[in-house]
């Protein structure tokens, strides 16, 4: 995305003289499931969850819809790890950007428990695979600031 004081949406007036151009970089959040692969992506500094999808072909098309630049891929511990780890390659090969594979323990289990306090109906739980991904890119954008 490129801001320029034509359209700059914060409302901060620029000198005629003074160009600015600000480039924020988009970066998807993956949680990887069996059945569900959810989804986030970064709009600056903040991860917002964005949808579930069930195969490997519609995160690609979404990848290359939202235009992202690095992707932040949740690696579980045991018997999947190993998978993930064929994945973040595939998914490097496929779409030629950068994966950082970073823990998603508990990730899921963090907000199914924070939507059960919070007191939602379990229909409403049923994106959850989106939200833990999200929990997952702003855990990664907290700790590198300068990556968005």
């Amino acid at each position: 995305m490129f801001l320029t004081p034509r359209s700059n949406p914060t409302g901060v007036s620029f000198s005629p003289s003074v160009s600015c151009i600000l480039y924020l970089v988009r970066i998807l959040g993956i949680d990887w499931g069996e059945k569900r692969i959810g989804l986030a992506i970064s709009e600056g500094n903040f991860a917002e969850p964005l949808r579930t999808v069930g195969s490997f072909e519609e995160l690609v098309g979404i990848a290359r819809d939202e235009k992202v630049e690095k992707i932040v891929l949740g690696l579980p511990e045991g018997k999947f790890e190993e998978r993930v780890r064929g994945w973040s390659r595939r998914i490097e090969g496929e779409l030629g950007v950068p994966v950082v594979l970073r823990s998603e323990v508990l990730t899921s289990r963090q907000v199914l428990q924070k939507s059960i306090e919070a007191g939602k109906p379990k229909k409403s739980r049923r994106d959850l695979d989106a939200q833990a991904a999200a929990l997952l890119l702003q855990e990664f954008l907290d700790d590198n600031p300068n990556q968005s």
